[in-house]
């Protein structure tokens, strides 16, 4: 069970400002919880019954697209957390070395990228 934290917005006048490191933290930890509900959901969805039904292998690539988008996207902002920021950038060789789907990696490195494949689904 969750307990909600109440938020605090910022007035007009004072800005809401936080250390890249923290806010970084924050978004890891976030993106671990999401990327672990999907992929309880992906399980709860997996039926051998069902995968001779193209239309719903099809949806279980799209689960599976998500979960490793998640989990690949988490693994990189916790690694960016754990490094100290420059000025004005960011040193993303670590953080970039830990995206297991190529495409996601080139989107997060600011390459122009063409929509992704859906990739193989896996079964865990």
């Amino acid at each position: 069970m969750q307990t909600s934290a109440t938020q605090t917005m910022p007035s007009d006048d004072a800005a809401l400002c936080a250390p890249v490191q923290a806010v970084f933290e924050r978004l890891a930890i976030v993106l671990e919880s999401l990327s672990d509900v999907a992929a309880r959901l992906e399980r709860l969805g997996v039926a051998e019954s069902a995968m001779a039904d193209v239309r719903y292998v099809e949806r279980a690539q799209d689960i599976d697209r998500i979960v490793q988008g998640l989990h690949d996207t988490a693994r990189f902002v916790r690694v960016l957390s754990d490094v100290a920021p420059r000025a004005d950038r960011l040193a993303l060789d670590a953080a970039l070395k830990t995206v297991g789907q190529a495409a996601l990696a080139r989107q997060l490195a600011g390459e122009a990228t063409e929509d992704a494949d859906s990739g193989d689904f896996e079964m865990f």
